[in-house]
């Protein structure tokens, strides 16, 4: 028993120090991010620093400091005032694609929207074989049962 029990030490200690050495990744994954001013997100931090988005997530202290950083980023844009337009024109182009883009983005909710209840419905006929050979008019429901 005292082998396995070492053993165990052993893997423990691992574990620890694989834990320490991501944590360590990710703490120069935002370091440089926030040296070279890019945004600071999960997936940003997760692929400066060669980790996981999950790790990230579950690690209470690198969760913590990502959420204050993105908040921090975030809290000047929104006390910005309107930049002026160069020219009348390009306030036109910019008032343009604002829309479209608003126009798409809505598109895109409602595409999303569909695709989440035929998935639902899928799911729903998939929990249910009966349904499907019923609800597709091919054969009636005796035919496909063995007898």
């Amino acid at each position: 028993m005292p082998a396995e029990q070492d053993r165990i030490a052993t893997l423990r200690q691992a574990a620890a120090a694989k834990r320490d050495a991501a944590a360590a990744r990710a703490e120069a994954g935002i370091r440089a991010l926030a040296k070279t001013g890019q945004p600071v997100t999960f997936r940003a931090v997760a692929a400066a620093g060669g980790v996981s988005v999950d790790f990230l997530y579950r690690h209470p202290g690198l969760r913590a400091r990502i959420e204050r950083l993105r908040g921090d980023q975030r809290a000047p844009a929104r006390n910005a005032p309107p930049a002026e337009p160069a020219s009348p024109g390009a306030s036109s182009v910019v008032a343009t694609l604002t829309a479209r883009l608003a126009e798409l983005r809505r598109e895109l909710a409602e595409t999303k929207a569909q695709l989440a209840a035929a998935h639902g419905e899928l799911l729903a006929l998939r929990r249910h074989p009966g349904n499907a050979a019923s609800g597709d008019g091919s054969s009636p429901p005796s035919a496909t049962t063995p007898r």
